[in-house]
């Protein structure tokens, strides 16, 4: 679906709709989880619905025969989250708090600790290549993590009634009714549903233009579309200065990684077997080394560390720089036999000049 429009006109628009969209599920997702989000069904739902933007369109790449839009995707969503993301927050809030000292909360290291054991999937998928076998254990790993994640989140609800906190919280912000974020919802899906397609197929059609691989664009450029008000939040709860937010802002970094290292890399794998795609060597695996490899820094500095300060965040930016340069080095020239295999070819790119 183009509207019948040129693709360098449909590709900003959708782009431009499709970060649009994340917000708008990020905003419905939390006024749903002021109402709802203490029950164990609640705590599923909203958990999916942080999920959805990004596994929805994962998936959408996937189906519309676009495995290198997806691998660059994934790739790079987990890289900015847990490098740049990460980063900016520990040197925001490293720069903010007393004695430039950052403390994380036991529960936030033992996600650390997940996000590292997560890993041993990710490297495993980028050593076989796409395996159902694998596929089902990074998806069965995200199912338990959640299922922690909920068990925990229900002790601490429970210590906050206790601790009277709970209700102090709740007299400080204002209730929205649930229809607002049902609204917020619906649109952010629609336009999910509806522009995921025409953005992927237009960054296919720009790198065959421009002679790359799909990859090396859709890994700089669906970071932007589907996590941008996810790290927007967290730069903001970082900028508060206190340790409780940055704790915060922390564990959603490193739980948004930890979905990228199990769900969405099982999919790959589980949906590449079942669709027979080819295993393209190096660039899949390079992609998900590069991938555990960020992942694992990330969740190191997080669980070894006694304390953290902006140079940890000043580590992760260097990481996701020499990554970067990596995957251009490598994905910058598309060769002549997998230029020939693209589904675009270079009629459909000459389009993109007019």
């Amino acid at each position: 679906m183009d509207f019948g429009l040129p693709p360098i006109v449909v590709g900003p628009i959708s782009f431009c709709l499709l970060v649009f969209a994340s917000w708008c599920v990020g905003e419905g997702g939390e006024i749903l989880g002021t109402h709802y989000d203490a029950s164990v069904l609640g705590g599923i739902v909203i958990a999916w619905l942080n999920t959805a933007p990004e596994a929805i369109f994962f998936i959408t790449a996937l189906q519309s025969n676009n495995p290198r839009f997806a691998v660059g995707a994934v790739s790079g969503s987990t890289i900015v989250v847990c490098t740049v993301a990460l980063g900016v927050c520990l040197w925001i809030g490293g720069s903010s708090v007393k004695r430039g000292r950052i403390t994380l909360q036991p529960a936030v290291k033992t996600q650390c600790y997940i996000l590292l054991c997560s890993v041993i999937v990710t490297t495993a998928i980028a050593a076989v290549g796409f395996n159902i076998i694998l596929g089902g254990i990074g998806i069965s790993f995200y199912c338990m993590f959640l299922f922690y994640s909920l068990r925990h989140k229900e002790a601490d609800a429970k210590e906050d009634e206790e601790t009277g906190h709970l209700e102090a919280e709740e007299e400080e912000e204002e209730v929205v009714p649930v229809q607002k974020g049902i609204v917020y919802l619906v649109v952010g899906a629609v336009l999910i549903f509806g522009f995921s397609s025409p953005f992927i197929n237009c960054v296919v059609q720009f790198a065959t233009y421009l002679e790359v691989n799909p990859i090396l664009l859709a890994f700089f450029l669906a970071p932007i579309a589907s996590e941008a008000p996810e790290i927007l939040e967290s730069i903001s709860l970082s900028r508060k200065g206190n340790i409780q937010s940055i704790n915060v802002a922390f564990s959603n970094l490193i739980g948004g990684t930890i979905t990228k290292t199990t769900i969405l890399c099982g999919l790959f794998s589980l949906i590449g077997y079942t669709k027979g795609f080819a295993w393209e060597s190096p660039s899949y695996s390079l992609c998900l080394m590069l991938l555990g490899i960020s992942a694992a820094i990330a969740a190191a500095i997080g669980a070894f560390s006694s304390s953290l300060s902006k140079y940890h965040g000043l580590l992760l930016l260097s990481v996701f720089v020499i990554i970067a340069i990596i995957q251009y080095a490598t994905n910058s020239r598309l060769d002549s036999e997998v230029f020939a295999d693209e589904s675009f070819g270079h009629d459909d790119a000459h389009h993109i000049k007019t």
